[in-house]
């Protein structure tokens, strides 16, 4: 599963508390694009969409569930389909579900003691939030301090900053602003937005974070 997104890079948001009828639009348009990956958000429809999403994309696309902070929720989400599910923070009760049903758990961190944390409960990858003009210095000061741990980043991704992200090492980023904005949104602006950020994210390919920019670079990154 890591290593699916990985090769996913990009991982859409999308809300929970929409009628399915306006996230299927969006759904077909990512993965038309194609985005691999898609995370949906706590809300009233959140079970609903899980589904309907998972059978429509198949193998196609990752879909996992976001904000969830008990386990009860993680039992609803899982059962609907969900293939990795994410946290705020660390929550034991949430981890432990997961493991019971070998679905891969991602906690929210925003420090590198909730980092240590996570990696210490058995986590290896984390959802690091993120952001501003110092934003992949700080992914590049988690990736130093836990080599091993691998970062999903949780900021204000846009096309002109992802690739310091994936510079600094993050494995994947987390897309919601940038990609969708609400259900009126014309679907073919949902399509050129996910291809603009792929493009962008393939182009840049990893490499060192140093003295606040790519190496070789002295000037600090656009947040």
């Amino acid at each position: 599963m890591l290593k699916r997104i990985k090769e996913a890079g990009i991982i859409a948001t999308l809300p929970g508390d929409l009628p399915l009828q306006s996230i299927l639009p969006v759904g077909d348009a990512l993965m038309a694009a194609p985005v691999q990956a898609v995370e949906v958000e706590d809300g009233r429809n959140a079970a609903t969409i899980i589904a309907d999403l998972s059978q429509r994309a198949g193998q196609h696309m990752l879909v996992g569930a976001g904000l969830v902070t008990t386990a009860v929720q993680a039992e609803i989400v899982i059962g609907a389909g969900a293939q990795f599910v994410t946290s705020p923070r660390l929550n034991e009760m949430v981890m432990a579900c997961c493991r019971a049903r070998a679905v891969l758990y991602v906690p929210g961190v925003i420090s590198v003691l909730a980092a240590q944390a996570a990696y210490q409960s058995g986590c290896r990858l984390i959802r690091l939030r993120t952001g501003g003009p110092a934003g992949p210095d700080y992914v590049n000061t988690v990736r130093t301090a836990l080599p091993e741990l691998s970062v999903v980043v949780a900021a204000d991704i846009t096309a002109a900053n992802v690739g310091h992200y994936v510079r600094a090492g993050a494995v994947a980023v987390v897309v919601s602003q940038a990609l969708f904005t609400g259900p009126d949104q014309p679907m073919s602006e949902v399509i050129n937005n996910a291809r603009r950020l792929l493009k962008a994210w393939e182009l840049k390919s990893p490499g060192t974070w140093q003295n606040g920019g790519p190496s070789g670079s002295s000037s600090p990154p656009a947040g």
